[in-house]
């Protein structure tokens, strides 16, 4: 019998028979997908367990049942899963020899996901299938095709306990996973070799950047601070791989030194890839944006679409999105806290696919801040092993520096105060020079209705405010508009709009703040750090310390003025989101009390870093650093016992993820995704290629809302969204379900919406 890994289609998606020639042959793909997962595993140093890893992970191929379902013969079902097969193989090896452990959950968990340690040991042990036993007998087939298998490796070195186990499974997971989807994606052709980070080119380019940005404000006391930091981050690139700090106030111009530095190091220590990991969607788009203009497109990869295809429990490889899943293959990476993070701690394929290209890189943290606290303690764990044993330096950006550090009252898992070094020459003088605002702070008991906020916002022929909630925004929009009828509407900023909508709006912002034409901006948190704009005056409700001083950076951010306003209010409404954003604000609102109104209350919270240390350390001595629920245990103690999918479910930067939709227009006609969404669906594909692409993703990203379950179970009631394309889980929004001023609107649409 012929053995085959995969049917084929054709243009149209019709299946082809077996005798078209285009099924791919199994030994075929065991030998490609041997030869990727070695070729990625090199710079781990677990080439050998990878290389084993491919050949065996589609070992249950080979059964006459898997050959029966893929010539039609019989239909899917449990005796035809084949992933057991071959980590029972490797399984066997765990207890003989002490070798595969990571083998053996890689290629159980290809497509249904990594399982837990328990759940794996039954699989395996199946009294229906036999896998150990049958495994045998299929590596004699395997064998008969490829020749002898390579002996089975040692586990590396370093792979000294249960937590360095945890990641080393990982890694090889990752390798596997996407070396299988690739030659599946590609087939017959081969899948187009990573893009080397040229560091010398791109210091260059940088260089170049800076010196364009020095001959636009010759005389800028600001650029030359700037050039300073800059200077230090390229002086300091040349020190041992480890943990930085790099501690500079809003308008220090954070975003191309910590490139500089980035590149530098990578250059001195021989780096694949810069990772810049950013909170808000937000600064991505104008991060990723800038990067692209100096270093070029193809240098640049923006990674922030929620889209996950579910894993594949019943191992059909029917996702076209599961191949096309974000894989990390450019130099030079932008991406949120939530890709990042949760790659770290997934158990999914499509979410951990990437994972395997974080070893030899520069991470940078931009707001480090931000950093969910409810995950610092497995997060700083992971990043210790990560920096030990895979090669990766981090970099904490951030005006507001979290108190990492080990205190006496901190976790363990916190550093040592050798361990994170500052980049930045003399923070504390840095601040001093770069004071540009005075705050304004409530009166105890003090509280704004919408009404009398909006008219002190109106008296301003410029402002920004932001609030804590998407429904405060829209509430003050709503009051702001209909006391101006006759002048241009105030601006509306939140998530509810895709981030090409967003964009657009702050390029609007720029516009109206260079030509001093009125500009009034209602924004939620997105705005409040890395964003850059310069207003003269700022509001800004009571939330956490450091969201108030980074809302501070957009205003007077460019020294126009002797110094800026920026009013910190408590809302009549005084509503916050539950949780640490919760405790982070009543934190502020203690330490803000006891400023009180001493005339040096200002001008600490614009100077002193020292406040933010002490700000943070009461912070985390009331908030967990690791998931913490009654009669339920840590991630940590999950980690430790190798529960993957446990880890996964407790490890959620966000608790619910949503859905993504994609926007095609507005409700008044204006096109945003229609173009490519037209082109995507009319397209005849070319013999063997797929009609819906990576690139496609990458593509379509720009237009995405990510919608919470809920609200997307409400838009599906509602027949408001459609799929992109048949079998695939994206969806596209319907037009009259975005607004051209608020974006994703779903109940209370503004009457314009219906009479326009």
């Amino acid at each position: 019998m012929d053995f085959y890994a995969h049917t084929a289609e054709d243009e149209s998606g019709r299946p082809l028979p077996v005798g078209s020639g285009k099924w791919q042959p199994l030994a075929t793909h065991l030998r490609n997908v041997a030869a990727l997962a070695r070729r990625f595993a090199e710079p781990l140093a677990l080439a050998a367990e990878a290389e084993l890893a491919g050949l065996l992970h589609d070992l249950g191929k080979y059964r006459i049942e898997f050959q029966q379902m893929l010539r039609g013969q019989r239909s899917s079902s449990a005796d035809t899963q084949h992933a057991v097969f071959g980590a029972a193989w490797a399984f066997d090896c765990v207890p003989r020899e002490g070798k595969l452990a990571g083998t053996a959950f890689a290629i159980a968990g290809h497509h249904a996901g990594l399982h837990d340690v328990g759940d794996l040991q039954q699989l395996v042990r199946s009294a229906h299938l036999h896998p150990v036993e049958t495994s045998a007998k299929l590596v004699r087939l395997l064998e008969g095709e490829l020749g002898p298998l390579p002996p089975a490796p040692d586990p590396p070195t370093w792979v000294s306990d249960a937590l360095a186990t945890d990641l080393y499974i990982r890694m090889l997971f990752s390798c596997l996973v996407d070396a299988d989807r690739l030659d599946t994606a590609y087939w017959p052709a081969a899948p187009p070799p990573d893009k080397p980070l040229d560091t010398e080119r791109l210091l260059d380019a940088l260089q170049a950047e800076r010196r364009r940005k020095n001959e636009a404000n010759p005389n800028s006391p600001l650029a030359a601070l700037r050039n300073r930091i800059f200077d230090a981050c390229l002086a300091r690139a040349a020190q041992p791989q480890g943990f930085f700090s790099l501690t500079v106030p809003t308008g220090g111009g954070k975003t191309l030194s910590s490139m500089a530095f980035a590149l530098a190091h990578a250059k001195a220590h021989d780096l694949r890839r810069v990772i810049v990991v950013i909170p808000y969607l937000s600064i991505i788009e104008q991060n990723a944006a800038e990067y692209r203009r100096i270093f070029g497109d193809e240098v640049v990869l923006e990674n922030h679409s929620g889209v996950s295809p579910p894993p594949d429990q019943r191992e059909e490889e029917k996702s076209r999105l599961e191949l096309v899943s974000e894989n990390w293959d450019a130099p030079v990476i932008v991406t949120t806290s939530v890709q990042f993070l949760e790659s770290l701690f997934a158990a999914a394929p499509a979410r951990c696919r990437k994972l395997h290209r974080i070893p030899r890189s520069v991470v940078v943290f931009d707001e480090v801040q931000t950093l969910p606290v409810h995950l610092l303690a497995p997060c700083f764990n992971v990043f210790r092993e990560l920096q030990r044993n895979y090669g990766v330096s981090f970099v904490f950006c951030s005006a507001t520096q979290p108190a990492f550090r080990r205190a006496g009252s901190l976790p363990e898992d916190f550093f040592e105060p050798h361990e994170l070094r500052e980049i930045a020459p003399d923070p504390p003088t840095l601040f001093r020079q770069l004071r540009r605002v005075d705050y304004r702070l409530p009166a105890p008991g003090e509280t704004l209705d919408w009404p009398t906020l909006a008219e002190r916002l109106a008296a301003h022929r410029q402002a920004l405010c932001v609030v804590n909630l998407t429904r405060h925004a829209r509430e003050l929009w709503e009051e702001l508009r209909r006391q101006q009828p006759d002048e241009p509407p105030p601006i509306h900023l939140s998530a509810a709009m895709c981030p090409e909508h967003r964009l657009g709006l702050i390029e609007e912002i720029r516009r109206r703040l260079r030509e001093n034409e009125p500009c009034r901006v209602i924004s939620t948190q997105l705005i409040e750090a890395g964003v850059d704009v310069d207003f003269p005056v700022v509001w800004r409700a009571l939330g956490p310390l450091d969201a108030i001083v980074q809302v501070a950076g957009r205003c007077n951010r460019e020294g126009r003025l002797a110094t800026g306003e920026v009013h910190v209010f408590r809302p009549a409404d005084h509503k916050l989101p539950p949780g640490v954003y919760q405790a982070a604000a009543d934190q502020a609102a203690v330490i803000l009390a006891r400023l009180g109104h001493d005339p040096n209350a200002s001008q600490r919270l614009a100077t002193d870093p020292q406040l933010f240390a002490e700000y943070f350390q009461s912070l985390y001595q009331v908030v967990n650093t690791d998931y913490s629920k009654r009669g339920e245990t840590t991630i940590q103690e999950d980690r430790k016992q190798l529960r993957f999918r446990q880890v996964a479910a407790k490890a959620k930067v966000i608790s619910d993820e949503g859905r993504p939709v994609i926007v095609s227009r507005d409700s008044h006609g204006k096109a945003y995704a229609a173009p490519l969404i037209e082109e995507i669906r009319a397209r005849t594909p070319a013999p063997g290629q797929p009609r819906f692409t990576r690139d496609d993703l990458r593509s379509l990203q720009r237009f995405m809302v990510n919608v919470p379950s809920q609200n997307f179970a409400r838009l599906e009631a509602l027949h408001a969204v459609q799929p992109l394309l048949p079998n695939l889980e994206l969806h596209v929004l319907d037009d009259g379900f975005y607004h051209p001023e608020l974006g994703l609107v779903i109940e209370n649409r503004p009457l314009d919406d219906f009479i326009a």
